[in-house]
């Protein structure tokens, strides 16, 4: 029997945001796992793990991209005889971001790996995504022209110069 896990998830985010939470590397590797990742068709990128003291890698692929509203890629954690295929749809509704995502297995395989990625998802999209997305996203701002830095003093020692100006 081949295998297919589905889950929905409703954030109080809007689709950029979550978008953006899917496709940019350093936010994937905040919730999900470390990767190279790039969000262009064909693009062979890596998730890498290091759990246990072992070190794993799973082997993806972006199969299907339409920019904010879905992704697929490839899945190959070497514990199923072919690649699974992950796929994320965004919809915008009242307040947020409904996610979907569909996890499907071309082959059948084993009952722990079912399990396991069960509750790697659940707590992907119900935990760890969650409290990715609920940290503001930093905005920097940087004057064009800086103010000068006021002169370090050290106390107790004679000034030459005044503190203050």
């Amino acid at each position: 029997m081949n295998e297919q896990l589905t889950f929905e998830a409703f954030y109080p985010h809007p689709p950029e945001r979550v978008w953006q939470a899917l496709t940019d590397p350093a936010s994937i590797g905040k919730w999900l796992l470390p990767t190279n990742f790039k969000p262009l068709i064909g693009f062979r990128f890596r998730f890498e793990n290091l759990a246990r003291g072992k070190k794993t890698t799973v082997e993806s692929e972006v199969v299907e991209l339409k920019a904010g509203e879905t992704l697929a890629y490839t899945w190959d954690d070497g514990e199923a005889g072919s690649p699974s295929v992950v796929r994320w749809n965004l919809r915008p509704v009242e307040g947020g971001t409904r996610l979907t995502l569909e996890h499907v297995s071309a082959e059948p395989v084993a009952p722990y790996v079912v399990i396991e990625a069960n509750l790697n998802w659940r707590y992907a999209l119900y935990t760890s995504l969650p409290m990715m997305l609920a940290v503001p996203v930093p905005i920097i701002y940087v004057a064009e022209n800086e103010p000068k830095q006021p002169k370090l003093q050290r106390a107790g020692f004679r000034q030459e110069e005044p503190v203050c100006p």
